[in-house]
Order: structure tokens, then sequence, then C-alpha cells
């Protein structure tokens, strides 16, 4: 782990140790807006304090899903009020730069809204897809959806195992990416099942 990575993971336990789903909460919304935070040890740390009771883990779960949501509703609101030049000019107020847009930008040309979803289960650059679907105008309810639905599974997920892991939580990362792209994975093959489950109930009926 680089020394940049070891002081930011101690401050983040040392944030959640003293304000537990408070330190939470406000960790994962200010990942969600880009601020270089790691959520996955941030929800493998509090599920470590719930494995020790210290913490509840439903409440873990929920604490950093709702960061994590209300996060992506305020950068979503940045790029809708402020559009592409305005994150283009001022996006390192958010850390936030063009390379992470046009990263973005290319998955909502492959899989349109549902590109929501599938960068909330990126590692990387999963707190970069709500500026473009802001700049797009996406509507806010599918947004919302795929927002809540990808942060939810994110939270059960990476919470659930530093609760697994118990005092070994710190071994997160042999098991944060392979998991993260799995889920990916699953993810992919929806969006393809639904696809083409809708364009044979397109074909029937235009047949008729």
């Amino acid at each position: 782990m680089h020394a940049f990575e070891q002081h930011v993971t101690a401050w983040i336990i040392a944030v959640i140790s003293h304000l537990g789903y408070a330190g939470l909460y406000a960790g994962m919304l200010g990942q969600a807006v880009g601020v270089p935070l790691p959520s996955e040890i941030m929800l493998a740390f509090s599920g470590y304090l719930a494995s020790t009771h210290v913490l509840e883990i439903v409440p873990v779960m929920i604490a950093g899903a709702a960061g994590d949501v209300s996060g992506a509703v305020v950068a979503y609101l940045v790029g809708y009020y402020g559009g592409r030049p305005f994150l283009l000019r001022f996006g390192r107020l958010f850390f936030v730069r063009e390379r992470e847009l046009e990263r973005a930008d290319e998955w909502f040309a492959r899989y349109g809204t549902r590109a929501v979803l599938v960068l909330k289960l990126l590692p990387g650059i999963r707190a970069f897809g709500s500026f473009p679907a802001g700049v797009t105008r996406m509507k806010l309810a599918p947004f919302l959806t795929y927002t809540i639905l990808g942060s939810a599974i994110w939270s059960i997920l990476f919470a659930g195992i530093g609760y697994t892991l118990g005092r070994n939580w710190d071994l997160l990362g042999v098991y944060a990416r392979p998991t993260s792209f799995v889920l990916l994975g699953l993810v992919v093959v929806a969006i393809v099942a639904w696809v083409w489950v809708h364009i044979r109930e397109e074909r029937h009926r235009s047949k008729a």
C-alpha cells in the first residue's frame, strides 16, 4: 500500500471510529462527489466495527448507502445545472478530471441510462457516473432508482465482507477488485437479458 493510501486509510479509520455512522455517511457522501476516499475501505472497516458490536451491521449498510446516494444527487445537480463546460472548467474542485468524464461518457454511450448502475459497481470511476447523468438531463426518477440499487448492492457487499473478515478486514484488497468485476458481469448479463426479452416482445407485437 502506498504512503498516501496508508494516510487516507488511517484518517478514515480515525473518523469512523470517533463519529460512527455519521462519519461513514459523510465519507461516503464525499467519495460520491469525487473526493478520493476509498468506499470499499470505509464500508469494510465499518463492517468490522459491527462484528465487534461497536456498530450494528444493518445501520452500517444503510448509512453507507444513504451517504453514497446523497453524494450522487449532489453530483447530479452539479452536472444538471452547471453542464459540461462548468465541469471541465471547475471539475478539479470536485476532484473530477476530464479523463474520468470521458470514461463515464463511454459507458453512457454503451448502456444508456443503465450506465448509472453499471458505473456504481466499477471501482475507481463509480463516483463519476452522476455528473454525466446530470449533464445529459437524465430524468431524476430512473437516476435515483439505479443509484439506490447500485449503492445498496455496494454497501451491503463490502460492509458484509468487513463483517465476515472481522479483524482481517484489511485483507479486503485481495477481494475487492475481483468481487466488483463479478458484480459488473452479473449486471451486464442482466441488461443483455432485459434487452433481448424486450426485443422479442416488440417483435411479437409487430407480428400480432
